[in-house]
């Protein structure tokens, strides 16, 4: 009886340490943010990684893999940005994907390492800004348009630039195209990687703003859900990880995006 009882505990022991059972499943929230999430029900994958996937792209592939060396899985709902800030405010959501670290966004965020960055881009017709001194002061001369509750939308307010609120980089391109609108203010890869889905990028000109420095994309996790700063920490060390084991270098390389940028944002930060 004694030996029988010990081999039970024995088993039972080895069924709670299964990776099977250990591993869990978490979800977090994203917008259709091309190259850094993509739908694939808008998008599909030209090769697919990983069928049971619906949901790709560069901050995706970099976060499913950190989080899986720490043995968790991850689920990715696309919603709208209003929507995902919404429910991160109200606790209703565990973390949202490609968020910046704007001071708005702190009080009710935890921030994770830097996944990936880009640009902040003014997008007009062709060559309206060519030979101009591009500057935010400047833009107070222009129809500007921005994507409703994006960062550049606290960048505008903050330097008192009037511009026209929309709901997607596409209907902001479709006004300063066709509507009198003038400069869309908005993330340069997307606004890049959207044009050319539409066929309409040799009728655009991109600008840089020299004033304002590369931002990069976190995960903001809601102080309002539980263990949210477990999960952060989490995501964290797997990114570590995957930075040792050169995983995060080949996910940067599968989608042709510079891995400098991001190694220089975690070398300032050191």
């Amino acid at each position: 009886m004694q030996h029988s009882y010990k081999r039970y505990i024995a088993c039972l022991v080895l069924l709670l340490c299964s990776p099977h059972i250990r591993a869990q499943t978490i979800t977090l929230s994203a917008m259709h943010f091309p190259p850094h999430v993509v739908d694939s029900t808008i998008i599909p994958q030209l090769v697919s990684f990983d069928e049971k996937n619906t949901v790709y792209g560069l901050d995706v592939d970099l976060i499913r893999a950190a989080y899986a060396s720490q043995e968790v899985s991850i689920k990715i709902e696309i919603m709208s940005w209003k929507r995902i800030m919404r429910n991160m405010k109200a606790g209703l959501t565990l973390g949202a994907v490609t968020c910046r670290q704007v001071s708005p966004r702190s009080a009710f965020s935890f921030f994770s390492e830097n996944i990936s960055s880009s640009v902040v881009a003014l997008v007009t017709g062709k060559h309206l800004l060519d030979n101009k001194e591009i500057t935010l002061e400047g833009l107070k001369s222009y129809k500007n348009v921005a994507v409703e509750s994006w960062s550049q939308t606290n960048m505008l307010d903050d330097a008192n630039v009037a511009y026209k609120s929309v709901s997607s980089v596409q209907q902001g391109l479709n006004l300063i195209l066709r509507r009198g609108q003038e400069v869309l203010v908005v993330e340069r890869d997307n606004a890049d990687y959207i044009a050319k889905k539409l066929g309409i990028e040799k009728k655009l000109s991109f600008y840089d703003l020299p004033s304002i420095e590369s931002h990069y994309y976190s995960v903001c996790f809601s102080k309002k859900y539980p263990d949210a700063r477990k999960w952060r920490d989490l995501l964290n060390k797997g990114l570590e990880t995957i930075k040792l084991n050169g995983v995060q270098e080949r996910i940067f390389q599968r989608y042709g995006v510079s891995y400098d940028s991001i190694n220089q944002s975690q070398a300032a930060k050191e």
